[in-house]
């Protein structure tokens, strides 16, 4: 009797409180992501109107890993086109989208 009170006991793999959890987490991920893409061209307006010289340091010091033999001056240029470039891109989607 007692294998059977056992078995009673027990709870479901997918009734633990951690796999809830888990789902939840990927689940809201999933979400984030999904939204995340599908407004990315307000989040390239949004970096570009708060955080321009945050995210051009960030750009220089990661390019600083990947091309350490170059200046500091290059890879401050490389950054800063590629920041305007796709600010412009986006502004051009958002002015297409208007119309």
């Amino acid at each position: 009797m007692s294998a059977a009170n056992d078995l009673t006991t027990k709870k479901s793999f997918l009734r633990s409180g951690w796999i809830k959890a888990l789902g939840g987490f990927v689940g809201l991920v999933l979400f984030l992501a999904v939204m995340a893409y599908a407004n990315s061209s307000r989040v390239i307006a949004l970096v570009d109107d708060h955080f321009y010289e945050e995210t051009l340091a960030a750009c220089v010091v990661v390019f600083g890993w990947v091309a350490s033999d170059r200046l500091t001056v290059e890879l401050q240029t490389f950054c800063n086109v590629s920041m305007f470039t796709l600010a412009a891109q986006n502004q051009q989607r958002t002015a297409d989208a208007e119309e």
